[in-house]
């Protein structure tokens, strides 16, 4: 067989920590798909879901991360496309099941220039995108900076876009959702609100994305995202600890400067405000009880 004849058009990538029994009914229908290769992620699963997958699935492709007791989905998905072959990758989270049809429907309908995610009023849908391999690497994949729980889908779709990209949308009903609550979705996250968690890197995100804008680059360099994204998670958890979220970031703009000042200089500060919900500010004001983190629940 040629190598052009065995690579797949598409890589399925799914990601298991702790859900194997999730997988259980979700990789079935993600092996059957024809024209795909599949690759499933054991980042450290306590439940040993790369073996029952090689065991169960022998053509599904196995990629393993050991030594990684916390969850980080962002570098769990790039070990997966970092592996793929296939000119097109679909993330797909294991508590997502698949059409029978799903790939074969999807693939008349990708083009050059695009990415896909679904039309489906699920929230666990959110995290299921198509994208082409080129795209994806070109950015350097998910930012593995991002820490907990969300939100690591909706920032590279903000940078797929930034790329030129166009978002378009695959029908809602190729896919179910597995439910559960929220204690299975932090179980491997250093924090446990996932709402706390989920400001921190909207926080973190909204701040990267005005600063590539500024510089003119699709990639900040990572110590610099990493650097905004410790003052962010410090000063967001030092909101929460004082009662209702409230935080003021600040963060400094590097001296280089477009007009010449002749010996003068000109510090330049991007101010942040993160205020909780009116409505939780004024529960919190009114009985002086801490109102942390339960908006939006």
């Amino acid at each position: 067989m040629s190598e052009a004849a065995a690579t797949p058009a598409i890589s399925i990538v799914t990601t298991c920590k702790g859900r194997l029994a999730m997988l259980r009914q979700s990789l079935p229908r993600m092996a059957a798909q024809p024209h795909a290769e599949v690759i499933v992620v054991d980042y450290d699963c306590p439940d040993g879901s790369g073996a029952w997958a090689a065991a169960e699935h022998p053509a599904v492709r196995v990629v393993r991360v050991p030594d990684a007791p916390l969850f980080n989905i962002a570098r769990a998905r790039n070990c997966g496309g970092q592996a793929a072959r296939g000119e097109w990758l679909c993330f797909v989270d294991s508590d997502v099941v698949l059409d029978a049809r799903f790939i074969e429907q999807a693939l008349p309908r990708l083009s050059a220039g695009a990415f896909y995610t679904m039309a489906s009023p699920e929230p666990d849908a959110v995290g299921t995108v198509v994208c082409r391999r080129a795209d994806f690497i070109a950015l350097e994949g998910y930012d593995e900076v991002l820490q907990d729980w969300g939100p690591e889908d909706r920032d590279l779709y903000i940078r797929l876009a930034a790329r030129g990209c166009r978002h378009e949308t695959l029908p809602g009903d190729w896919i179910g959702v597995i439910k559960h609550d929220d204690a299975a979705r932090v179980s491997f996250y250093g924090i446990k609100d996932r709402w706390l968690s989920q400001r921190i890197n909207a926080s973190y995100s909204q701040i990267k994305h005005d600063l590539a804008r500024q510089f003119r680059t699709p990639n900040l360099p990572l110590d610099v995202r990493r650097a905004v994204y410790g003052q962010v998670r410090e000063t967001l958890q030092r909101g929460a600890q004082a009662g209702n979220g409230s935080a003021r970031i600040q963060i400094t703009l590097p001296p280089t400067l477009d007009v010449r000042l002749y010996g003068w200089q000109m510090k330049r500060t991007w101010v942040y405000e993160i205020e909780p919900p009116a409505a939780a500010a004024a529960n919190a004001a009114g009985d002086g009880a801490v109102e942390s983190q339960t908006a939006g629940r």
